[in-house]
C-alpha cells in the first residue's frame, strides 16, 4: 500500500499586494524524507515554509498534511513545529524549562513534562545543561535547544528555518552531521529551508529549487547538481559553465544552452579548448582558474598536487563528452 505523502500542495499560490511569493506551487514531500528547499532571498522558500506551519495562509490551492487538508487550519492544530535561525529561547527560563514550554502550554503535568524535557535534552546531547539559561550556551548549544523545544511535542513534521546560518563554518558543519544523524535515527520528515546550497546538497535526500516563486527543479542532489534543468539551476547550485548555443556547437554539441562544470575540464596537451589564463583563485582542495574562449569566461578546477598554470600562460582543456550537459532554456 502506496505512503500517504507527509506533505503535498497542489497548485498552492501566495500574494502579498502585486508580488507573488508562491506562484502555482505543486510538491511532495515524501514521509521519513530530508528534504531541502533551496533559492536566493525572494524566491518563495520561506513562504512555503509558512504555508505548511500555518503562519501564512494560501490564496489558491491546498496544503494536504499526511493527507489532511490543512489550508485553512490554525498552527496550533498542525501537528508540525518549526525550528528558527535566531532559535527565540526565552532568555529567563532555563534550558531545561524552554524544552517544556510547549509541553506546559498543552496542559502536561510538571513532573511528566520535565522527564520528557530532560529525555529530550540527552537526545540532542545536553543532558547536563538543563538547569543553565540560554546565555550561557554556545550558539551551537542554544541551537540543540531549540531543536529540543520543537522535538519534544513530537511533531510529524518538523519544519527548519535556516536554523544554521547564525553559526561559524566549522560548527555550521558539524551541526549539518548532527542534524542529519538526528533525522534518520527519529525518522521525522525533516523540510529544510536555505540559501546555502552546500548544505543542500550535503544533508537533504531530495530538495526543490525555487526561483521567483516557482520550483525550477526537484531531485535528489546528485540530479540537481549533475542534470540541472535550467540557467538559473546550473549557476544557483554550485558552480558551472554556462555555454550558449553557439559555443556548445563550436565544442561538440547541438545548438543549445549547455553547463560544463569546472572540475569536469582538465589540462591536456590537446583539447577543444585553448586560452589564456586571466586569474586564478586558490581554494585549498585546488585552484579555479579562469579564461576566455569565444567571448565566454570559462573556469577550471585543478586539483591540489596537480601543476598549476601561471596567469598569462596559454592552457588547453578537454573533458569528457558526457560532461557537456544540455539545458532546458530555449536557444
Amino acid at each position: 500500500m502506496p505512503q500517504t505523502p507527509a506533505v503535498t500542495f497542489c497548485a498552492v499560490t501566495r500574494h502579498f499586494g502585486p508580488v507573488k511569493a508562491v506562484d502555482g506551487v505543486d510538491l511532495t514531500v515524501a514521509e521519513g524524507a530530508f528534504f531541502a528547499m533551496l533559492g536566493p532571498s525572494g524566491s518563495g522558500k520561506t513562504t512555503c515554509l509558512r504555508l505548511i506551519s500555518g503562519f501564512e495562509r494560501p490564496d489558491h490551492g491546498a496544503i494536504h498534511i499526511f493527507g489532511q487538508d490543512v489550508s485553512a487550519v490554525p498552527p496550533h492544530l498542525r501537528n508540525v513545529n518549526t525550528v528558527f535561525q535566531d532559535y527565540a529561547l526565552f532568555p529567563h527560563l532555563s534550558v531545561r524549562d524552554n524544552v517544556a514550554y510547549g509541553l506546559m502550554v498543552k496542559g502536561m503535568g510538571k513532573a511528566h513534562r520535565l522527564a520528557k524535557a530532560e529525555a529530550m535534552l540527552d537526545l540532542v546531547k545536553l543532558a547536563d545543561y538543563g538547569a543553565r539559561k540560554p546565555a550561557q550556551l554556545s550558539g551551537g548549544q542554544r541551537q540543540r535547544v531549540a531543536l529540543a523545544r520543537a522535538l519534544v511535542n513530537e511533531p510529524k513534521v518538523l519544519l527548519l528555518d535556516e536554523p544554521l546560518g547564525a553559526l561559524d563554518l566549522k560548527l555550521r558543519e558539524a551541526m549539518q552531521d548532527e542534524l542529519k544523524a538526528l533525522q534518520r535515527r527519529l525518522g521525522l520528515t525533516f523540510i529544510f529551508v536555505t540559501h546555502d546550497q552546500g548544505e543542500a546538497l550535503s544533508m537533504a535526500d531530495s530538495l526543490a529549487v525555487f526561483d521567483k516563486g516557482k520550483i525550477a527543479q526537484i531531485g535528489t542532489p546528485a540530479q540537481i547538481y549533475t542534470q540541472p534543468a535550467t540557467r538559473f539551476v546550473a549557476d544557483f547550485v554550485g558552480s558551472s559553465n554556462l555555454l550558449p548555443p553557439a559555443l556548445t556547437l563550436a565544442l561538440g554539441g547541438p545548438a543549445q544552452w549547455a553547463s560544463l562544470r569546472p572540475e569536469a575540464l582538465r589540462l591536456a596537451d590537446t583539447g577543444p579548448i585553448s586560452g589564456v589564463v586571466q586569474s586564478q583563485r586558490y581554494l585549498g582542495t585546488g585552484t579555479r582558474i579562469n579564461l576566455t574562449l569565444n567571448g565566454t569566461d570559462l573556469a577550471a578546477f585543478v586539483p591540489a598536487g596537480s601543476p598549476v598554470p601561471a596567469e598569462g600562460s596559454q592552457v588547453t582543456l578537454t573533458f569528457a563528452p558526457e560532461a557537456l550537459h544540455l539545458l532546458g532554456d530555449a536557444p
